[in-house]
């Protein structure tokens, strides 16, 4: 076949497109065709005679969106089909291959331009190295504090830029390796270093954001101040320095990006944070009052805000607070975030309220693929997201975003752990095995991974060896009734019935006093091969919105009851795809 000119423009049959214009042209008359349509036209045209799978297409029109992108090709593929004046039936151009997915079979004339190259979205990725301190200090503490503080208000930034920690740009690098070795490791865009140094009773905090493609300077900056004041001044100099790195990076900036956090809501915030790290009961519970008295302070935090959302959110799933109550309280609190500044935190916050407390899942995809449009590299979006798509049962979409995520954090113990467990669902189980273990490498106390490794050695068959994982989760997560649970589940499947019982006890106790989910009873009484009992703590989960329940119908350990109709009736009632 002779190669035609290299040109922007395409013709088939009798019709001219104009790639570079986004026009659809027959005999000289230009056609009305929608965006997505006409980009579905061109990604068939760059490809001739080649099967263009819907997942591809998918992926390529609709980046981002999993659960709708089905119906969402469907109908552009008619306005495309209409613009076309093509028969379904029999076609001239645009031919269906099953449900796999399409093919473009008309001749095309004029070689297709050059695909553009990849972008990363406009957000910059800076790394954050540790000040170095040059000085004898009483607190040795100071130098990482201060960078954190620094990371910290970086991270208030809406759009945020990709923000590499200390983490990862120094403690999992090889020793002796230069700043730019380093940043090339990490594919940094940007670097912040500095150093505290001091003499004569003043100190002083020098630092420089360097551009690591060009090697260049692109602001330095240094703060003086008496040595004695150096760690009650260190949160007025990060804002100093936070705010001009901000203005220093490419990308559009608004007033309200700037303001000033008072200091002692923005304490409160990062004590608080510190506490929901954690992840256990009591962390948790003793994280919200602090959230709370932030916002007391100031109510315009709106990063506050939506931490106090997410800890709601927390408690829910931990199963210690009735979702009636918890899920409320996260929308009140992401609303008033959304009142001061569109974080993806809080659209992510109100992802899982969608998801967990109503079952809408369009509404949680919505705010998911808003959240992912504003940070692409949002932890908490991307492993939200990966949750939604295993609900619906897109368990190699699920996968694929957590190991989006983990190239994102390669070092991050939970983002390991989460990628573990959307193996686990998915079946993979010796990939899954991998994973958490990996996971311990990095984080040995991660409870959720202890719990993960138990799941999928008990799915292995190796149940004595899922006991113990489920013993150290117990452990690490300071005897939490969610981590007792599993352990009774563990029990349970190995016919200890008697140990499993007196847990069951125990939670059942728990629940009458205070609350548990009922979600968890009915997982016990599964391994205990009760299937009334199980079914009938589900219909309670289902009634009080457990936010477990949603994953029920994807659960490996439900898969005994997957045959009976009225496990069958409650996750059709449970799997409420829209509310419209």
């Amino acid at each position: 076949m002779v190669g035609p000119e290299n040109s922007s423009r395409l013709r088939f049959g009798g019709f001219v497109v104009d790639l570079a214009t986004g026009e659809l042209f027959s005999r000289s008359a230009r056609v009305p065709l929608q965006d997505k349509p006409f980009q579905i036209l061109a990604l068939l045209l760059r490809r001739p005679k080649q099967l263009v799978s819907r997942s591809e297409i998918i992926r390529t029109v609709w980046p981002g969106l999993f659960i709708e992108g089905d119906l969402c090709l469907n109908v552009a593929i008619r306005r495309l089909r209409s613009a076309l004046q093509d028969d379904t039936a029999n076609p001239r151009f645009v031919e269906t291959v099953g449900s796999h997915g399409y093919r473009f079979i008309a001749a095309v004339h004029g070689a297709p331009a050059s695909e553009p190259a990849p972008t990363s979205g406009g957000r910059p990725r800076l790394a954050v190295f540790p000040l170095k301190c040059l000085m004898e200090l009483e607190a040795d503490s100071l130098p990482p504090s201060m960078t954190e503080q620094v990371i910290t208000q970086l991270r208030r930034i809406d759009p945020p830029f990709v923000i590499i920690t200390p983490e990862f740009t120094t403690e999992h690098s090889p020793k002796g390796k230069s700043t730019m070795t380093l940043c090339r490791k990490v594919a940094a865009d940007y670097v912040l270093v500095g150093a505290i140094s001091g003499a004569g009773g003043q100190a002083r905090v020098t630092v420089r954001l360097l551009n690591c493609h060009s090697q260049a300077c692109v602001w330095a900056e240094s703060y003086t101040m008496p040595a004695d004041a150096l760690f009650a001044g260190q949160e007025e100099t990060s804002r100093k320095i936070a705010a001009s790195v901000v203005r220093s990076l490419p990308f559009p900036l608004h007033p309200s990006h700037l303001h000033l956090v008072f200091p002692a809501a923005h304490e409160n915030y990062v004590q608080g944070s510190h506490f929901l790290s954690r992840l256990t009961e009591l962390a948790i519970e003793r994280s919200i009052p602090l959230f709370q008295d932030a916002v007391r302070e100031y109510p315009q935090f709106a990063m506050a805000w939506a931490a106090l959302a997410n800890a709601h959110c927390v408690q829910a799933r931990m199963g210690v607070v009735p979702s009636r109550k918890a899920f409320p309280e996260l929308k009140s609190c992401a609303e008033k975030a959304s009142e001061i500044e569109d974080l993806p935190e809080t659209r992510t916050a109100l992802a899982y309220y969608h998801l967990l407390y109503e079952h809408d899942w369009s509404a949680a995809e919505a705010a998911l693929v808003r959240a992912l449009a504003m940070d692409p590299g949002c932890a908490p979006a991307l492993g939200a997201y990966a949750q939604l798509l295993a609900i619906a049962g897109k368990h190699e979409d699920a996968v694929a975003m957590m190991r989006r995520a983990c190239d994102l954090a390669p070092f991050s113990g939970y983002t390991a752990v989460m990628l573990g467990w959307a193996l686990y669902y998915a079946g993979d189980y010796e990939a899954a095995l991998s994973q958490l273990k990996h996971a311990m490498e990095l984080d040995a106390s991660l409870w959720v991974g202890r719990v993960g490794l138990g799941m999928v050695l008990d799915q292995m068959g190796r149940t004595d060896e899922a006991i113990a994982e489920f013993t150290l989760a117990v452990e690490h997560s300071d005897n939490s009734a969610l981590t007792r649970a599993h352990l009774a589940y563990g029990l349970a499947r190995r016919g200890d019935k008697a140990g499993a019982a007196e847990i069951l006890d125990s939670l059942l106790s728990l629940r009458r006093k205070h609350y548990f989910s009922a979600y968890w009873i009915a997982v016990i009484h599964t391994a205990l091969d009760d299937r009334l009992e199980a079914l009938k703590w589900l219909e309670t989960a289902k009634a009080e919105h457990c936010s477990w329940f949603v994953f029920a119908h994807e659960d490996p350990k439900f898969a005994v009851l997957r045959s009976d109709a009225q496990f069958q009736r409650l996750m059709e009632e449970g799997r409420v795809v829209s509310s419209a």
